[in-house]
Order: C-alpha cells, then structure tokens, then sequence
C-alpha cells in the first residue's frame, strides 16, 4: 500500500470505532506450492538455513522483511487492523494488501493477499537491502519537511543474524527527499513492485489470505449511538462457540477461524456484535508472522 492508498484507507474507517488499538499473535499455515501447476513455487524449507546467500530466519512465525506505515493523523481504531505493505515470512510467503472499495461500510476484516516465494526471490530481495547499505543499524533520520501528523514508514529487516529496524517520518512527503532518506526511500519504492524486485519468476500466484486465527478487540458501545447512522448498523449476536468472551477482549484476544465461521468474513465495518444485553464495536484482523502476542 503506498502513503496515497494508505491514507485513502483511512477515510473509509467507521467513526464508532475511533477507541480501539493493537496487538496479534500469528498461527497462520502457510500456502502449499503445487508443482502441476503453472505460477506455483515451492516454499522455503522451514527450520533451515539458506546454503548460500544471505542467511535469514526460515519459520512460518519469522519474518524477513516488513513494510508498514504508521502513526500519523488516524483513528486509535485503525491501528489495531492496520496490516503492512509487505511482508515476506520466513517459510517463503510474501503478504500484501488487497484491492477494497473505497465505500462505506467496507468489509470489517482487512483483505490481504499472499503468494510463495522462492529462495531465489528471498535473497533477490536481500541483496537490494544488502546493496542499499540497510542491513545495518540504521541512521538517523531526521525530517526537514516540518509535515504535522503525517506516518512513520517502518521497514524492518531480519537477515545476517540480526534484526533491523529503519524508521522515517513524512518519507515522501513534501520535497524531495536527500541522503539517507532519499536511499531509503528509493528502496522501499524498489521493493514495493515485488513482481519486479524478486522477479516474477519467483513468485507464485497471488490467493486469498485466510486466516486461521483471528487477534480481537472490542470496546462497549452505548446502542443510543447506533440509531440514526445511514446506511443502518447491524447488530449480530456474538457466537457461544467462539470460546472468548467479548468482555474479556477489551485489550487483545484471539479466536480460531474454525470458532466463529463466517462472521468476521461476512461483518462490515457497521457491524457490531451483542453479547448478552452489551453492544460492542469489534476490531479483527487476521494473525500474520511477527505479530505481537496479546
């Protein structure tokens, strides 16, 4: 997602959910390469390392590059679903946002796309952050725009046995950009074309991310505040089944896909859920490698 999207998304944010914040906890499988089948490529092994290149974590949890945009004039709501740009795990996925209607009420649940990538795209990839000088501790990076409430674009690293983290606000944002955030921007707008960075070659198909494990959060909403709003909210009764309760949830929690079925895919950002006499506003998002635990 680049600022411009990033920025648009905003717009679209349901203004009931303006209390909610961040956390998460990945339990996502990864997607099986079939070699039948044109555009599939085969996974990173996970548990080992690469035997040349750059060497770089290889679990299904770990994560190897990570492109997010944060902070900035939003709602509290949108931090907690607010997925990166990109984001290649180490058992050789690449995670990126997918298209959403710029209308309201939107889909609750935040739609991503993922596809394999292969080692060779992996260390394609690395060798730009290697050549980038960015497989190091990072500089500072200080804004000379004087932009207010703008995001921090955050892109972190993991590779060579270390774990770095390249923060600036406002990249992008105003006049043109010099030195070392000129550098990191030029990167980050490289990678962002993945089918160009790692080579189209070695990526599969893009499909549908379906999580396994949702992260929630709910906040108590007063049901006075619901009457009047166009189009109307729903308000759906908050599964038995689910084995958490909304009241328990109001920091972080998580909730199996297979506990609630379709809710979460079929909720919009107008939907709100009743457990017992209590209206709640509910953000979710789907568990994604590097996620914090709740």
């Amino acid at each position: 997602m680049n600022r411009r999207a990033f920025l648009s998304a905003v717009a679209v944010v349901a203004p009931i959910l303006i209390a909610i914040a961040a956390c998460g906890d990945p339990r996502s499988a990864p997607v099986e390469a079939d070699p039948t089948v044109p555009g599939s490529v085969p996974d990173t092994t996970p548990g080992t390392s690469p035997t040349a290149g750059i060497p770089h974590p290889t679990g299904a949890d770990d994560v190897i590059l990570r492109l997010s945009y944060e902070g900035g004039l939003i709602p509290a709501s949108f931090f907690f679903v607010n997925t990166p740009s990109l984001l290649v795990s180490g058992d050789g996925r690449v995670f990126t946002p997918a298209l959403v209607p710029a209308v309201y009420p939107g889909p609750l649940l935040p739609s991503l796309f993922v596809r394999n990538i292969n080692e060779a795209g992996i260390q394609t990839l690395l060798g730009m952050v290697k050549d980038a000088g960015l497989l190091a501790p990072p500089p500072e990076y200080p804004d000379p725009h004087n932009v207010a409430d703008a995001p921090d674009t955050v892109l972190t690293i993991a590779a060579e046995g270390a774990t770095f983290v390249h923060s600036a606000y406002a990249l992008g944002v105003g006049d043109p950009e010099t030195g070392v955030r000129k550098n990191l921007l030029d990167l980050i707008t490289a990678i962002s074309d993945i089918d160009t960075a790692a080579g189209a070659a070695n990526l599969g198909a893009n499909e549908s991310f379906v999580p396994t494990v949702y992260r929630l959060q709910a906040q108590v909403v007063d049901p006075s505040q619901l009457t009047g709003q166009e189009p109307a909210p729903t308000v759906v009764e908050w599964p038995a089944t689910a084995g958490v309760s909304l009241a328990s949830a109001s920091t972080c929690a998580r909730v199996d896909a297979s506990a609630v079925g379709s809710l979460f895919l079929d909720a919009k950002q107008n939907t709100f859920f009743k457990e017992g006499d209590i209206v709640y506003a509910v953000g979710v998002a789907g568990v994604l490698p590097g996620d914090p635990d709740c």
